[in-house]
């Protein structure tokens, strides 16, 4: 298998296009063996070559190789937090710890049960006014709303009604003209004399398609 990835590689088209890929194997893997492991799986994304170099056993004993070089001066090293430290950032759990922080949680657990329980009920809630009574089915509405959505129904409530009253004058008030210029209407033909008023009704008529009666 190491023979074939090591076979298995691109030939540089021209010298003045240099790549990675055309460097010796010796030296990827040698360059591939510095990596972290989260570098080392992204730089085996990027070709075949990478990827096929990446797997070899060779590569994985040559890191080994380096880690047991590097870790034995960076565990002695004075700048390295003890144990104690750790246990006390709790950063390293002991079994104690653990059992305490179990303990912990179920306190909080049974301090959260007894509160929720002595909490009121919403309705009570909604008559103090905490709750918004949209949010209690049967109190302000059959449907219940959510709090979140509570101010939104609202403004489309206003909305509704602005609209509505909004077409009533507006009926209300063209009712009201309509009647105003009737009566005026009314009152010159009533009242109205002179041959400049008949001759105004008798155009009109004329107009209408009216029999052509003049007076």
């Amino acid at each position: 298998m190491e023979s074939r990835a090591l076979a298995l590689r691109p030939r540089c088209a021209t010298v003045h296009a240099p790549s990675l890929e055309c460097l010796p194997n010796e030296l990827l893997l040698l360059v591939l063996s510095h990596l972290d492991v989260d570098d080392l799986l992204s730089t085996s994304r990027t070709s075949h070559l990478l990827r096929r170099l990446s797997l070899l056993p060779i590569l994985h004993a040559l890191r080994l190789r380096r880690a047991r070089l590097l870790l034995p001066p960076l565990l002695s090293s004075p700048s390295r937090p003890s144990r104690a430290d750790l246990i006390a950032r709790q950063v390293f759990l002991t079994p104690t710890s653990l059992i305490s922080r179990r303990l912990a949680r179920n306190l909080v657990s049974i301090r959260l049960a007894r509160r929720l329980a002595a909490r009121p009920d919403p309705h009570a809630l909604a008559l103090r006014a905490v709750l918004p009574r949209e949010c209690i089915p049967g109190l302000a509405s059959p449907v219940c709303v959510a709090p979140a959505l509570v101010a939104s129904r609202r403004a489309v409530e206003r909305a509704r009604i602005h609209n509505h009253l909004k077409r009533w004058v507006e009926a209300h008030w063209q009712h009201r003209v309509d009647e105003h210029a009737k009566s005026v209407a009314r009152a010159d033909e009533t009242l109205g004399t002179g041959r400049v008023w008949r001759l105004t009704r008798y155009w009109e008529r004329v107009a209408k398609g009216e029999p052509r009666i003049l007076g």
